[in-house]
């Protein structure tokens, strides 16, 4: 016997229920959207690995499914703004901006699959190239939040973020590409919890380890005179020590050596200045507009730009005209949304199941440079939002969500040459509005009234030769055991009439 193969685990199959119900949010906001001006687009799942090169650091890259096949390095779909981008990168480069373009469909992370957590997920979303940033930003924001309004889905908290608080931080720290990277995939685990606090610094000490050689005191104190690369102040001081090297090439290499040593070491003490910034961040966190003067005094103490939070003030002025309060909104500079393409507005929609558990509904951002990262030959203004599908539906009024449709009746062959005959009186019920089945077991018309009272079917549509000569059908209650004989252009109406009166 072969073993049974099971469905991988993280995945999820979509019963008829579920599709149904799913494939009834897709539509709904979808054609909310297109009242928008949103276009519906469909890129391909599979894309060039390095297309999302810009998008995943190192750290989230072993989360992604990526393979090589006929020297091709390639990515299921992780999500869909990078491949937006190399889509208006193929066909409107040469069209007026603004662009929107709206899109739905899975994609893939290897992630610890988890509550409301699936390694295959559908995602529906809006991307808007062009605009000035703060309209443009207003609208994406308004759009999300009406988005879930439409689906009666009134309970929510909008939290508002900016990484160009960040970002401008860790330029002044003068970081690394890859300590860069670290940081700003920190933030989303040091805005969760304290917990993921821990492990953003679980993950710092694995990657910068504390220097616990005697030069560790040197690399704190002497790192400004060295930091920059300075290989033959440092060849001079160690000539002038009485160790013997072997030849030039040993020397170099201990040069080398100890100038990464020390580079390590200066830039795990800059990521922990840059961890203890964001953990002030995220302290003053809270419903505008009283939290905007704490924020305000934050980065005077640290000197830096106030611009992003002028940019938030009035953002929030406008979704309080709309149907979003201040109660609803949380402001948030520490906000990380785990890519990082973001480059100014940061956001996400979260609310509460009925166990209590805080579950993100939404979220996007601005990314005016990914175009360019991707290909594109300037930056051009772009930002977008997407929801998970599945993780809408639970917070949907139950009543709002459609059921499955129910089959009102099933055709019945007397024998198998009633079977064109069968197949034409179900197109013509169908083409009335009715549910109908045919039976295809080839068994007995008892056998088909069986089968017809096990899927809780109330109407039989029993056909032999008598009803195809007269174009007839005999319609066979199951509940009352009732039967009529019926023209098959009236049976229709009897159906509904009969199913009205229960």
């Amino acid at each position: 016997m072969k073993k049974h193969i099971e469905r991988l685990r993280g995945m999820h199959d979509h019963l008829p229920g579920m599709y149904q119900q799913q494939r009834w949010v897709i539509d709904r906001l979808s054609a909310f959207l297109a009242h928008a001006g949103y276009a519906p687009v469909d890129p391909p799942i599979l894309e060039r690995s390095e297309l999302f090169q810009s998008s995943f650091g190192q750290e989230l890259w072993q989360n992604l499914y990526t393979f090589r096949l006929h020297h091709r390095d390639l990515c299921l779909r992780p999500e869909f703004t990078a491949s937006i981008c190399r889509l208006y990168l193929d066909h409107y480069q040469q069209h007026s901006l603004p662009l929107r373009f709206q899109y739905a469909g899975p994609v893939f992370r290897y992630e610890a699959p988890g509550r409301g957590r699936y390694r295959q997920h559908t995602q529906f979303g809006v991307e808007l190239f062009g605009g000035q940033a703060i309209s443009a930003d207003a609208e994406i924001l308004h759009l999300a939040c009406e988005a879930l309004n439409e689906l009666r889905i009134n309970s929510y908290r909008l939290e508002l973020g900016h990484i160009g608080v960040v970002s401008g931080f860790i330029n002044r720290l003068q970081l690394d590409d890859h300590a860069a990277r670290l940081l700003l995939s920190l933030m989303e685990q040091i805005s969760r919890s304290e917990e993921g606090e821990r492990l953003a610094q679980t993950r710092l000490e694995v990657l910068y380890p504390a220097n616990s050689s005697a030069g560790s005191e040197m690399n704190s104190n002497s790192m400004g005179t060295i930091s920059g690369g300075n290989a033959q102040l440092l060849a001079s001081l160690l000539s002038s020590i009485s160790i013997t090297f072997g030849n030039d090439d040993a020397r170099h290499e201990v040069v080398e050596r100890f100038l990464w040593k020390m580079e390590r070491s200066e830039q795990r003490r800059r990521i922990l200045n840059a961890l203890e910034f964001l953990r002030a961040l995220h302290a003053i966190s809270g419903p505008p507009p009283d939290i905007f003067g704490a924020l305000r005094d934050l980065l005077a103490r640290y000197e830096l730009d106030t611009e992003p939070l002028t940019e938030l003030e009035q953002l929030v002025a406008v979704l309080n005209q709309s149907a979003t309060t201040s109660q609803q909104i949380v402001l948030n500079l520490a906000l990380g949304r785990g890519v990082s393409y973001y480059t100014g507005l940061v956001f996400e929609i979260h609310a509460l199941d009925e166990d209590g558990f805080d579950t993100q509904l939404c979220g996007g951002g601005r990314y005016d440079n990914l175009l360019r990262a991707v290909g594109g030959t300037r930056d051009v203004n772009a930002c977008g939002f997407a929801l998970g599908v599945e993780r809408l539906l639970p917070f949907i009024p139950k009543s709002d969500l459609p059921k499955l449709a129910k089959i009102q009746a099933i055709v019945i062959p007397v024998n198998i040459q009633n079977m064109p005959y069968a197949l034409r009186v179900a197109r013509t019920a169908r083409e009335a509005g009715l549910v109908v089945e045919v039976d295809v077991t080839g068994h007995s018309v008892g056998a088909g009234l069986k089968l017809a009272t096990k899927k809780e079917t109330r109407w039989a549509l029993i056909v032999g030769e008598d009803e195809q000569q007269t174009n007839r059908v005999t319609l066979h209650d199951l509940v009352t055991g009732e039967e009529l004989i019926l023209d098959i252009h009236s049976l229709a109406n009897q159906i509904s009439a009969e199913e009205k009166l229960l």
